[in-house]
Formats: C-alpha cells, sequence, structure tokens
C-alpha cells in the first residue's frame, strides 16, 4: 500500500467527502471476494482494494511532517488508511456482526491528529468501512461508511472496556500552561452543571463528600479565584504520591472553606470533593492515573442531579519533582479535558457494539453513508 497512506491530510478539509467515498467504492459491489479463514490475510487484502480504489481517484494532499502530530503513544487507536481516516471491516455471515474497535473510545472527542494550526482529527471523526461479503458467491455485496454517532444513535453505545485509563500531559503541554497568564490552564464547566452552580460564594453548610444540593456547587470561575490561583507557589511535602494527593486535598478544601472532619477526611471516593464534583490530582509525570472513572466514557457517578464522568470537574497540580512547588494549574470539566490532551490505556483494549445481520442485508447490491 502507498506510504502516503499512512500520513494524514494535509488539512481536514481535504478529507473526500464520506458520499464521495461511497460514490468511488461503489465498483467494488459485485466483485470477487475469497473468503481465506485468515482475518489479517483477509483484512490487508480488503484494504489494499479499497486503496487502489482510493490511489486512482488521486488522494488529497498529505500533511508535511512539521504540520501535525499524531497523538496516541506508539499510533494505538490510529486509523490504518490515515489519509482518508478510515478503518476497514470485513462482515460474513451469522445473526449479527460485533464491530470491534482496538485503543480508542470510538464516539469521544479524543485527539488523534493535532495540526500546528489547531485543528484536530479525533475518534468520533473515523469513518468505519464495513464490506458485507456473500460467504456462499464469494462476492462483496455491499459496502457501508458509518461514523461511531451514527452507529450508537441507531445501534446503543459502544460497551465499555475494563482499563485502567491514564491521562496524559506532555512536557511541551506543561510547559506552555506553566508560561501562561497565571500559569492555569482553565476551562468551562460542562452545561448541565453550569445550570446548576452558584455564581456567588457562601461558606459551605454541608461535609465536603456529601451529595450536592443544586445552587450549593461553586462555579468553576469560584474556584479558579479561591483555589487555583492560591496554589501556584505552594510546596506539596515529599511522600508517597497519595500522601502527597491528600495534602493537596486539604489545602483545596481549606481554601473553599470547608470544615474537617477527621472521621472522614480524605476517604478516598470519586469525586474527591464530592460536595464541589471536584477529582484533584497532582502531575509530575507525563501520565496521570485515572482509577476506575475516565472522562473519556460518559458514565453515571450522582443520579441524583443526573451528573455523569464528563461533569465532573478536574483540578490537576503541575508539580516539580526537584522543589515540589506548583507551577501550574489545569481546572476545567471532564468534557473539556478531553478536548486538551490525550487519554491511554495502560493494556491494549477494544470497544465493541454488535449490529444485526438484517441491517446489512437490507442495503444488498448497494454502497451508502449512514443510511436511515
Amino acid at each position: 500500500m502507498n506510504k502516503e497512506f499512512s500520513k494524514p491530510p494535509k488539512s481536514i478539509k481535504n478529507l473526500t467527502d464520506s458520499n464521495k467515498l461511497a460514490s468511488l467504492l461503489s465498483d467494488l459491489v459485485g466483485t470477487n471476494f475469497v473468503i481465506t479463514g485468515k482475518s489479517r490475510t483477509d483484512g490487508s487484502r480488503l484494504r489494499n482494494l479499497i486503496a487502489q480504489k482510493l490511489e486512482a481517484a488521486n488522494l488529497p494532499q498529505t500533511a508535511e511532517i512539521d504540520d501535525y502530530k499524531i497523538v496516541p503513544p506508539k499510533k494505538k487507536g490510529v486509523p490504518r488508511i490515515l489519509i482518508e481516516f478510515i478503518d476497514t471491516y470485513i462482515i460474513t455471515s451469522g445473526n449479527s456482526y460485533n464491530l470491534q474497535v482496538w485503543n480508542r473510545i470510538p464516539a469521544s472527542n479524543s485527539l488523534i491528529i493535532e495540526y500546528a494550526n489547531s485543528d484536530k482529527l479525533t475518534s468520533k471523526d473515523v469513518r468505519f468501512i464495513l464490506v458485507k461479503i456473500d460467504v456462499e458467491q464469494q462476492i462483496i455485496s455491499s459496502i457501508f461508511i458509518l461514523s461511531p454517532t451514527y452507529i450508537e444513535q441507531k445501534f446503543g453505545k459502544f460497551g465499555k472496556p475494563t482499563i485502567k485509563q491514564q491521562l496524559m500531559i506532555s512536557n511541551a503541554k506543561r510547559e506552555i500552561i506553566i508560561n501562561s497568564q497565571n500559569s492555569i490552564l482553565f476551562g468551562r464547566d460542562s452545561k448541565n452543571v453550569e445550570k446548576i452552580s452558584a455564581k456567588k460564594y457562601t461558606k459551605p453548610v454541608n461535609a465536603f463528600n456529601q451529595i450536592p444540593d443544586k445552587n450549593e456547587i461553586y462555579a468553576l470561575d469560584i474556584i479558579f479565584e479561591k483555589v487555583a490561583k492560591k496554589l501556584i507557589g505552594k510546596k506539596i511535602n515529599a511522600a508517597a504520591t497519595k500522601t502527597r494527593g491528600q495534602y493537596l486535598e486539604l489545602l483545596t478544601l481549606e481554601f473553599l472553606g470547608y470544615e474537617i472532619n477527621e472521621n472522614n477526611l480524605l476517604e478516598g471516593g470519586y469525586p474527591d470533593i464530592r460536595n464541589q464534583l471536584l477529582e484533584i490530582k497532582i502531575q509530575d509525570a507525563q501520565t496521570v492515573d485515572l482509577g476506575k472513572y475516565s472522562p473519556e466514557f460518559d458514565e453515571m457517578v450522582i443520579p441524583e442531579l443526573n451528573i455523569t464522568s464528563k461533569d465532573i470537574r478536574y483540578l490537576i497540580a503541575l508539580t516539580d519533582k526537584n522543589d515540589e512547588i506548583i507551577k501550574g494549574i489545569i481546572l476545567c470539566s471532564g468534557e473539556e479535558l478531553i478536548n486538551h490532551f490525550v487519554f491511554v490505556a495502560d493494556q491494549s483494549y477494544k470497544c465493541q457494539r454488535s449490529i444485526p445481520m438484517s441491517f446489512f442485508e437490507k442495503y444488498k447490491g448497494k454502497a451508502v453513508v449512514n443510511p436511515d
């Protein structure tokens, strides 16, 4: 396959329209395709078939090496045909097809390609090309170009794998934050929290670990003024990571005006300061362990307020390993955090979504895009 296929397009505007892609690939419907039973061999043959069609139709101009960055480490989860941001799949027989996506959350805003001009391509921008094979006749019977969002809306969300999630903060991004105004990366609240948050500060009444009532959740602007600004320059005493995290949590509670009860202090729940939907982290290495919950997965956390993992606010202190002084702060919602950083797993994983075979049979003989 042409080596240009492993490079992203010069601009996201250069991606071939999905309807045009379907038109280009429609010639493959009815052509021979013998299934060998060897998934890697069959998958490679299919990619080459599609690549030949794309190449004959003139590929988009590729980006120069200095104009983009592949964000996921070791290129995990990056589409195989990067120039058109597509992954390909073979469908054969059975009652349903189990679509498996490796090392990325399909319908999320997780960064895959970041351009120098700040444009980006994310997981939800990947186009899935699913090719249905008539096993008896050994021919391509139909072709589908589906978006991750379409798949979730029509068939349900991809299953969440059991993985330990980590947030990656590159040295370059860290330096940008530290050298910025106030040394704080400040993002907005989710719309859900914005609607119920208090815009003026009053001293907390409930304990920090209690589920909040509406209008006792401080708007992020308040936490920015009362906590984030005051943390810059503070020293986090050297100790085990957990103890340092507890010390940072204690400082945050103090700045917010909470009275500390020794019996429930720093109990290790999620989020750390439940009354403010606030998770506290320290970063002095490239990765930050997120534990059970990650804003990449929209999971219910507090049903009483319809709060999900994307609504949780994150306060991440960027400390220096040598003097343990806080040099920068990240303060934003989980929803916003996804737009700035890449999330990785400590091992390979896959997200799966079952699609009934009747859906594919319905469009036999066609090449379609997100059909109704």
